[in-house]
């Protein structure tokens, strides 16, 4: 049982990124699962249910993980343990990523913002709930003498949040999964020994 939903939600996943969500029918999803109607309507009783699961799965989940669970008493090994599940969570999305190029899944993340008020209020908590906790570790980081700078603690969080962004960006662009992964490994280590004592 657990398979198939799953099955489900990467084939609709893979057909959003592919049109837009008003593109994409249950038929064409039900069809491409391979699937009968029975089957799917036993996990998702509609296009919207199924494509809010898609969101949570390949949009939400990776935050919230990173953000909650993870050691905070170390600048250093919360960068690692962060980095280490986005690579993670890359290499689970990396076949669809690849797909029709990296800004399907940009275009896909603003359609879902756009037609949910609750998914843009879900990202928005997400979006502070990471900046809190960049925030925390920074401070705690700099009591401990781990980092030092004169540089107000909200900004250098602000710096690691936005930094991987404009490494997207270039992903985008050339659709180098492997150079994106590296980039912003360096571009947090390399800023986090800017500030290393």
């Amino acid at each position: 049982m657990k398979d198939t939903k799953e099955h489900i939600v990467k084939t609709a996943f893979l057909l959003f990124l592919q049109k837009s969500y008003k593109a994409v029918t249950l038929k064409d999803i039900i069809s491409t699962t391979g699937l009968s109607n029975g089957a799917f309507y036993h996990h998702f009783k509609s296009k919207e249910q199924l494509f809010k699961e898609v969101v949570e799965t390949y949009l939400f989940q990776l935050g919230r993980r990173i953000y909650e669970y993870y050691p905070k008493d170390s600048l250093w090994d919360f960068i690692q343990d962060t980095l280490s599940e986005a690579e993670g969570f890359y290499k689970k999305i990396d076949v669809f990523l690849m797909h029709g190029n990296g800004y399907n899944y940009l275009i896909f993340m603003f359609e879902a913002i756009g037609l949910f008020p609750e998914i843009q209020k879900e990202i928005n908590r997400i979006h502070k709930m990471e900046f809190a906790v960049w925030v925390e570790v920074i401070d705690i980081a700099k009591a401990k003498g781990e980092i030092k700078t004169e540089l107000p603690t909200e900004l250098v969080a602000r710096m690691f949040i936005y930094m991987p962004d404009g490494s997207y960006l270039d992903f985008m662009l050339d659709k180098n999964l492997t150079k994106y992964r590296l980039s912003h490994r360096r571009l947090w280590e390399g800023l986090y020994n800017t500030f290393k004592v």
